[in-house]
């Protein structure tokens, strides 16, 4: 667990990347970006929470940088979430979300079935003393099975996939799928008042596996990312559809990634009426 040194140290880099000035620097960080690139560092998170990340994957990159991903999420969620709250994070990447949810006083549920990501997942838990997280190794899908999870490289671990067509360079490795419905039947208490979906370009075969959680009144909002298409509508209609029908009226809500214009956005799915 991070000592006040290591965080330190991590803060002395981060100040020095991102705002020291001087006529060496440029030279410095270009010709050695790649001693860089491997670093981990202890930083500051979310007030007087802290992050293990490390500088060459691309989101524990920005979040070095900028000090939050999905700066539009956290705050959404800094108003919306509370203790009464069971936030899923489909997802979970290294817990840049869970984190937050679960400091704000929230039930996590993060489902992570990458074991790379879920490594540091699990550290930066265990380094902000949050006992209201249940990590679940499995991905979450339209029926109960083996798959494989394609690993994207190392530069963007975030971009594991199911989707083969998504396949990244990182090898593939045997996932376990769940329904979501199965697994809230399973775990009652345990059943989402929030969602939030980002398992690169398969959320509606998590919806799809998730009838019975979607038709839950406890169930009021639902955050998943897919491309935008031209009128602001999502792109993936099948994904939409288990949405509407299940009572839930979607708007776009903020871009998944400030600083790339790659069309994928942050849907909002409130519920406004009783499901179909």
């Amino acid at each position: 667990m991070p000592g006040r040194a290591h965080v330190m140290a991590g803060e002395a880099l981060r100040w020095y990347l991102t705002r020291a000035r001087h006529p060496l620097k440029d030279y410095l960080v270009g010709h050695y970006w790649r001693v860089f690139a491997r670093c981990g560092a202890w930083v500051r998170y979310d007030g007087d929470g802290v992050l293990h990340v490390r500088l060459g994957d691309y989101v524990q990159q920005r979040i070095f940088l900028d000090g939050l991903y999905e700066r539009s999420l956290v705050e959404w969620m800094r108003g919306a979430l509370g203790r009464h709250d069971v936030f899923w994070d489909v997802g979970a990447n290294v817990g840049a979300v869970s984190v937050v949810a679960a400091r704000l006083g929230a039930r996590v549920v993060a489902f992570e079935p990458d074991p790379r990501s879920r490594r540091w997942l699990e550290r930066n838990l265990r380094a902000n003393h949050l006992t209201k997280v249940t990590v679940v190794p499995d991905a979450l899908g339209d029926r109960e099975r083996t798959a494989s999870l394609y690993q994207s490289d190392r530069t963007n671990t975030g971009r594991s996939s199911l989707d083969p067509s998504r396949a990244g360079r990182g090898g593939t490795v045997p996932t376990r799928v769940l329904r979501a419905d199965t697994f809230a039947a399973r775990h009652p208490d345990l059943a989402p008042t929030v969602m939030k979906i980002d398992v690169e370009g398969a959320e509606h075969l998590v919806l799809r596996g998730a009838v019975e959680v979607l038709r839950d009144g406890r169930l009021h909002t639902v955050i998943y990312e897919d491309r935008i298409e031209g009128g602001g509508a999502p792109a993936n209609l099948d994904a939409a559809r288990h949405l509407e029908a299940a009572g839930f009226a979607i708007e776009p809500f903020a871009r998944s990634d400030a600083h790339a214009d790659d069309g994928q956005m942050n849907f909002i799915a409130r519920r406004v009426t009783e499901p179909r």
